[in-house]
C-alpha cells in the first residue's frame, strides 16, 4: 500500500511539474477562450439565454459581493429581468492564462459603456475542455476600486 502512494505521489508531482514547466502552446486554446469569453459577457448583458447555456458547463457558478449562484438560478434571473437588454461596449483587457492540461485559468479587466467607465471589474474564470469544447465552470468577479 505505502509503494502504491508513493508511485502515486511521484506521478503527481511529476505531472504538477510538467505542466508549470511546459512551454506556453496554447495559442490557439487562448483565442477560442477569448473568444467564448466575449460571447458569454456579451450574451449576459443582452439577455442571451440560448448562448450562456450553450457556453456555461452544467455546473457553472458564478460568485461575486452577492454570494454565489448556480446555472439555473443565474439562467432564471437572465430570463425574468425587468429592465430591457440593451448593448453596452465592452472592453477587455490585460487578460492573463494559465493552463493545467484541459483546464485553463483566465484572469483579465472587464470595463462596459463609451468610453469604458471606470473602475471596471477584475474576473477570474475557470475553462475545462469537455468533448473538445471548452466550457465555463466558474466565473468569479469583483468590482475595482477607483484609482486616487
Amino acid at each position: 500500500m505505502m509503494k502504491h502512494g508513493l508511485v502515486l505521489l511521484l506521478w503527481l508531482s511529476t505531472t504538477f511539474a510538467y505542466a508549470q514547466a511546459a512551454p506556453s502552446n496554447h495559442a490557439a486554446d487562448e483565442q477560442a477562450i477569448s473568444r467564448l469569453n466575449e460571447q458569454l459577457l456579451r450574451a449576459y448583458n443582452l439577455g442571451d439565454v440560448n448562448t450562456l447555456e450553450r457556453i456555461e458547463d452544467a455546473d457553472f457558478l458564478v460568485a461575486g459581493d452577492f454570494g454565489e449562484v448556480s446555472k439555473s438560478q443565474q439562467l432564471d434571473d437572465v430570463r425574468h429581468r425587468k429592465d430591457n437588454p440593451t448593448s453596452v461596449a465592452l472592453t477587455v483587457s490585460n487578460p492573463r492564462f494559465r493552463f493545467y492540461g484541459d483546464t485553463a485559468l483566465l484572469t483579465e479587466v472587464e470595463k462596459y459603456g463609451s468610453p469604458a467607465n471606470e473602475p471596471g471589474f477584475e474576473t477570474t474564470s475557470l475553462w475545462v475542455r469537455r468533448g473538445g469544447e471548452w466550457k465555463v465552470v466558474h466565473l468569479h468577479f469583483s468590482q475595482l476600486t477607483q484609482k486616487p
